[in-house]
């Protein structure tokens, strides 16, 4: 199977995920901490952030980290029988000569061709692991420091011509981590304004655009959830159809708001001197 074919197989069962209303517990799977190699200590990024959680969720893994085949036999572990790899996949450059077709001349350019490599989680291995024991930041520390002002209002929304957001209070929701779920979703549409990463949020309710920016929120609030171990509900429910019609169009919407979303989380990392070493 081509690395092509392998990512295809993982955005098919996404999307199967999608169709089958399992999204929801799938987000709620990611309160174990984001997906990193166990014998580096390194988080994985983008797209193979959610193909691992993926994973996780469907075969009912405990433990966030991974290793390579080598890793384990470096570590003089042992996997145990039957168990199977998930991939990771990642783009490598490639120098190639390409004939210009008005000069004829031979011009030099760069492609970069989809690689993957397979990683196993730790709890297929003989390896014992104690607590994650990783002081979790504090929320209100960090949407503090993000410098984002806050604005309590009767329903949740990011105004990007006055640039603030507005949040009901929070003895209105349910419990403090639906609160957190909520803030933070609105905290990654903040972003997009034109001084920070300079997105379209211009796109208008139902609109493809529109729905697109949810979806990239929607995924880099998934990442801030479970940074913080918030085990929060989906919060655009509604836009799913929207999302699954967008994602069989264009298949590579996935991997492109995997990354965006990814851009987000790292970007509010850094404005709130939160430090995370991301492969």
């Amino acid at each position: 199977m081509t690395p092509q074919d392998k990512l295809n197989q993982v955005v098919e069962n996404i999307i199967n995920k999608i169709e089958a209303g399992e999204l929801q517990s799938w987000f709620k799977s990611w309160s174990v901490g984001l997906p990193k190699n166990f014998a580096s200590q390194t988080f994985y990024s983008g797209f193979n952030i959610f193909s691992l959680m993926c994973e996780m969720e469907e075969k009912g893994y405990k433990s966030n980290q991974w290793l390579t085949f080598n890793q384990i036999q470096k570590l003089g572990a042992k996997l145990k029988q039957g168990s199977k790899g998930a991939s990771v996949f990642f783009f490598k450059p490639l120098e190639i000569e390409e004939q210009n077709e008005t000069t004829g001349e031979l011009v030099k350019k760069t492609i970069h061709m989809l690689k993957t490599f397979t990683v196993f989680n730790v709890d297929t291995t003989d390896i014992q692991i104690g607590n994650d024991n990783a002081e979790i930041p504090d929320l209100n520390d960090f949407i503090a420091q993000s410098g984002a002002i806050i604005k309590t209002r009767t329903e949740a929304f990011y105004n990007p011509k006055e640039d603030y957001i507005g949040m009901p209070d929070i003895s209105t929701f349910i419990d403090s981590v639906n609160y957190g779920a909520t803030i933070l979703h609105e905290l990654s549409h903040w972003t997009g304004a034109e001084h920070r990463l300079n997105r379209n949020l211009m796109g208008k309710f139902g609109s493809e655009d529109y729905a697109k920016e949810e979806l990239r929120c929607e995924l880099s609030a998934a990442l801030l959830c479970s940074h913080f171990r918030i085990v929060g509900d989906l919060r655009h429910a509604e836009y799913l159809q929207s999302w699954l019609k967008a994602l069989k169009t264009e298949p590579k919407l996935l991997w492109k708001s995997a990354s965006e979303a990814q851009k987000i989380f790292d970007y509010l990392m850094e404005i709130t001197q939160i430090q995370a070493k991301v492969a």
